[in-house]
């Protein structure tokens, strides 16, 4: 009996402990928020995400509004905790306005100066009441909704300063009255895979009519998503659109030492970190990481001359002293190039850095035979083994 009570308790015990384990919790995204709205006669639903660090500061933020926030807000707060991760962008406050349908294609098509003042009179004044949002507004539409955004840019009726418009339909017979719009400080990425005929018509229109007439204060993109579909522009459109506008807020890094040339070089790169500074609040010089992968393509690219021009512009002891040990890099291709003496002055400068380096001292014995000094060879040859020695 005691044995028959014992199993029944083990059994109980297990099968609480497995229901235990498989029990989940929501996995959730933000809050959602209802909006009474007398323009449009129903309550409205928006979806909102606050930074990581909202909590802890008193700072005011960028505010991201997503049409049809049912379907990309949880993308755009994907992309935001992306780019937080890897400060890439600064943080910001993502609003989805959600969208049903049918009525999607009434308020973004026939009903669109009512949807639009919506936004203009209870959607943006409710969360600059609520929320800790400074003057920075970004927009993003799809579609039909991208068609809205473009509306709201050629009417000024908000004053958004970036709007992110992925295969914008209809807008081929508005473009025109760009001709007599006034626009400040605005930016407009629009996208278009090459599947999308009906679509395409209206954003080559737009390309050709923006390459054409320079538009004083709008800086813009037209990306061509070639690897796209029409349901998939948005996402990709989105990414891109929120790392173009906020260029200047990563630190510089350089990859393809080809690129960096084209782009205008070691002009480019102060004039990035001056642009970063001013924007952004960081310092106006370029960091040490960012002169290191400027060297560093050069590096990659096996270009000396190159090289030897940007060694010469950032390379000096307190240079190799904050970038520890990836200055060995420096010094190992400047060894490449039978520029020992240049190697030994890197090794040297990291020495000072790393004092006991057995590594460093056998370096510099080894660039001194390549010089054939064996008198300097052997001095840090013996140097390396005492140091070995007394570290065993």
């Amino acid at each position: 009996m005691k044995k028959t009570t014992f199993i029944i308790i083990i059994s109980l015990w297990t099968t609480l402990h497995l229901v235990a384990q498989h029990e989940g919790a929501h996995n959730i995204l933000g809050t959602n928020h209802f909006i009474d709205s007398g323009i449009l006669g129903e309550k409205r639903q928006v979806q909102i995400y606050l930074p990581t660090d909202y909590t802890e500061t008193d700072n005011k933020y960028p505010v991201l509004y997503l049409l049809d926030g049912q379907q990309f807000f949880s993308h755009g707060v994907s992309l935001s905790k992306t780019f937080n991760q890897f400060n890439l962008t600064p943080e910001f406050i993502i609003v989805g306005i959600n969208t049903s349908y049918p009525q999607r294609y009434s308020h973004f098509g026939n009903d669109m100066d009512k949807f639009i003042e919506f936004m203009d009179a209870e959607l943006l004044p409710f969360i600059e009441e609520n929320f800790r949002a400074n003057s920075e507004k970004l927009l993003f539409g799809w579609q039909y909704a991208g068609s809205l955004g473009f509306n709201i840019m050629l009417k000024n009726t908000i004053a958004f300063n970036g709007y992110f418009l992925a295969s914008p339909f209809p807008i081929q017979d508005k473009i025109e009255a760009l001709n007599s719009t006034s626009i400040k400080n605005t930016a407009l990425y629009f996208s278009v895979s090459p599947d999308e005929y009906d679509v395409n018509h209206g954003t080559d229109k737009l390309d050709s009519l923006l390459s054409d007439k320079k538009i004083r204060g709008l800086d813009w993109s037209y990306l061509k998503l070639i690897n796209e579909e029409h349901h998939s522009t948005g996402y990709t459109t989105l990414y891109h659109g929120l790392r173009k506008y906020f260029k200047y807020y990563q630190e510089f890094q350089e990859d393809n030492l080809e690129k960096f040339i084209t782009a205008g070089g070691l002009d480019y790169a102060y004039t990035y970190a001056r642009a970063r500074g001013l924007n952004y609040g960081f310092s106006s010089d370029l960091s040490t990481w960012s002169k290191f992968t400027i060297i560093r393509s050069a590096i990659r690219a096996k270009d000396y001359d190159h090289f030897e021009t940007f060694t010469n512009e950032f390379v000096n002891i307190e240079f190799i002293s904050d970038l520890k040990n990836r200055a060995s890099d420096i010094a190992v291709f400047y060894e490449v190039n039978k520029k020992y003496n240049k190697a030994i002055e890197i090794y040297k400068m990291l020495l000072v850095e790393f004092p006991e380096s057995e590594k460093l001292l056998k370096r510099i014995g080894n660039a001194y035979l390549a010089l054939d000094n064996k008198n300097e060879a052997k001095k840090y040859f013996q140097l390396a083994t005492e140091n070995l020695k007394s570290k065993i």
